[in-house]
């Protein structure tokens, strides 16, 4: 039982972070500009 039920709230939240990850690209275009100390 327990097993089972690991498996579904895995497999929710696995599906919510892929939403949210689609969401985040196609939704808004926001990109944030490259800080200096990185360009190097």
């Amino acid at each position: 039982m327990k097993n089972k039920v690991m498996k579904e709230v895995a497999k929710v939240c696995k599906t919510m972070a892929k939403s949210t990850s689609a969401s985040a690209c196609t939704l808004s275009f926001y990109q944030p500009k490259e800080p200096k100390s990185l360009r190097k």
